[in-house]
């Protein structure tokens, strides 16, 4: 509908019908697997899809399946682009603004845009800056999600007065990817306190680094790009401070975890 009113090519409403149906027939493949997974017969899905019992496993039995998700060798590279994707959807589907309303704003083709946000195209990063923004967003929170996608995530050369913020938005990004969990289901998964991971990911505290990768696992993100980020950070905080082995103390949520859960 959205092709129809912006007057885009024959061509590209093609393309987004092509995708239209290809998703619709993965959807009902995957309500109708759930459906034998909670114990239906192929005669109940046959009634409701309006088939015969045949027709419906013949069109939905495993060789089926196979044929609408072939394996793929999913490298890192496709998973870190689909974190930024993840995390535009997420920033998209929680603001007023449609995706057709962000190809106008932006002047993204709609195409382009759909694939951006499903995760079959990576954004440039004035691309994924401005829909972020557009969407509510903070863009310098996706920023190494982008730079991750890129394969170029920024080395720990950071200067000390922005090396915190730097990671405390990189944090953030992770976050905001994985839909932006209640901090109180996250810290049961880190095993760290939900007051601890407010001012975390404020950037009012940095966290020792075991808690910290284990932060970043929770939030499915990549430990080895963070590593060198909290390196920054700690050395910053060296400079600044002369030691770091206590900072952690600032934090109150901290000050009752034992030292091993750090």
């Amino acid at each position: 509908m959205a092709a129809e009113r912006l007057g885009l090519p024959l061509r590209a409403r093609f393309d987004l019908v092509d995708s239209l149906l290809r998703h619709t027939e993965r959807f009902a493949a995957v309500a109708v697997t759930e459906a034998r997974q909670s114990g239906a017969s192929w005669e109940e899905v046959a009634a409701a899809a309006g088939l015969t019992a045949a027709q419906a496993s013949a069109r939905w039995d495993e060789a089926a399946l196979r044929a609408l998700f072939p394996a793929e060798r999913v490298t890192e590279r496709r998973r870190t682009q689909q974190r930024l994707s993840d995390a535009l959807a997420h920033l998209q589907v929680g603001s007023n603004v449609s995706v057709d309303q962000a190809a106008e704003r932006t002047g993204i083709d709609l195409p382009r845009l759909t694939q951006v946000l499903e995760g079959s195209c990576l954004p440039t990063w004035p691309e994924a800056y401005t829909l972020a923004s557009i969407f509510g967003g903070r863009a310098e929170d996706l920023r190494m999600l982008w730079e991750s996608a890129c394969g170029a995530v920024r080395s720990p050369g950071l200067p000390a007065q922005g090396a915190a913020g730097y990671l405390a938005a990189a944090l953030r990004g992770l976050h905001v990817s994985v839909g932006s969990p209640e901090l109180d289901r996250l810290s049961q998964q880190a095993l760290l306190p939900a007051d601890c991971l407010g001012e975390v990911l404020a950037g009012h505290h940095a966290l020792p680094w075991p808690a910290t990768a284990r932060l970043v696992r929770a939030l499915d993100g990549r430990v080895e790009d963070f590593e060198p980020l909290w390196q920054a950070v700690h050395q910053a905080a060296a400079d600044l401070h002369g030691s770091t082995s206590s900072r952690h103390s600032d934090c109150p949520g901290c000050q009752d975890l034992p030292q091993s859960a750090l």
